[in-house]
């Protein structure tokens, strides 16, 4: 099992104090196994679309570890921080990585993981 992306690479796009072997060995990988075993199999995404992919899964998967949104308020005196959450949703659509992920999927397996499960009621009268 081969990682299509490296821990350099995701924190080009995302600043994290996280360590490169736990980058690699739980972000990443988690990252990995979950577009080798749910997005392949879809022939519209290519290998370069699919290594996208796991990038911004494993910028989501860390952030969601770090604390999760963009950074939207720092103070220095008496350390404040507030992150805008103000667009983002569950799962995969909690973080702006996960939301990039979503559309590169040209398949939209992963749009549909992001859905809310639809509930149904039968009454029997």
């Amino acid at each position: 099992m081969v990682n299509r992306v490296t821990a350099e690479e995701v924190r080009e796009i995302i600043s994290t104090e996280i360590d490169d072997d736990v980058l690699d060995s739980s972000f990443i990988d988690t990252a990995h196994l979950f577009v080798d075993t749910h997005l392949t199999a879809c022939t519209t995404n290519t290998e370069a679309i699919l290594t996208k992919i796991e990038l911004y899964l494993a910028a989501h998967f860390v952030s969601i570890s770090d604390g999760g949104g963009a950074l939207k308020y720092t103070k220095l005196g008496d350390a404040a921080e507030s992150f805008d959450t103000s667009q983002l949703g569950a799962g995969l659509s909690s973080s702006r990585y996960g939301q990039t992920a979503i559309i590169l999927d040209t398949c939209g397996t992963l749009a549909g993981l992001a859905e809310p499960s639809k509930k149904a009621q039968f009454r029997v009268v």
